[in-house]
């Protein structure tokens, strides 16, 4: 069996109505292998964290980090109570692709058990579209820029 040749957009209109349809020349999303499923990734950590786990996001095939600055919601008894000092937290947002995601999450574990100052919440969300394949090929490091 002979396999089809994607064409681009652009040069599908050269070709005429005899030869095939832009709609067939196209090759859906889903069907793409080299378009893998992405996630969204969320971790909140206490306040001066956030470094280690960007390394490890890093170096776990996420190629964009975003950290913000916040505040616990604790009450001061409640603070008072499980001698929480400071609730200051630092929120990271990643992408990462589907795949790597139980490798991070087995470091991540190890990151958090090593010590008792290294607690925190991680989850992720699936994403079932991103608009623009540059925006895709830059979340999954397939390009920069």
């Amino acid at each position: 069996m002979e396999e089809e040749k994607i064409v681009p957009a652009k040069e599908a209109k050269k070709y005429t109505k005899s030869t095939r349809k832009v709609s067939e020349i196209r090759e859906s999303f889903e069907k793409r292998d080299d378009i893998k499923k992405m996630v969204f990734y969320m971790i909140i950590v206490n306040r001066g964290q956030s470094g280690n786990i960007i390394k490890l996001l890093k170096a776990n095939h996420s190629s964009a980090q975003f950290v913000q600055i916040g505040e616990g919601t604790a009450t001061k008894q409640v603070k008072s109570i499980l001698n929480i000092e400071d609730n200051s937290k630092e929120i990271i947002y990643s992408f990462m692709r589907e795949e790597y995601v139980d490798d991070f999450k087995t470091e991540l574990d190890a990151y958090f058990a090593s010590s008792k100052r290294n607690a925190g919440i991680a989850f992720t969300i699936d994403l079932s579209t991103i608009m623009g394949v540059k925006i895709y090929k830059f979340l999954t490091q397939t390009v920069r820029g």
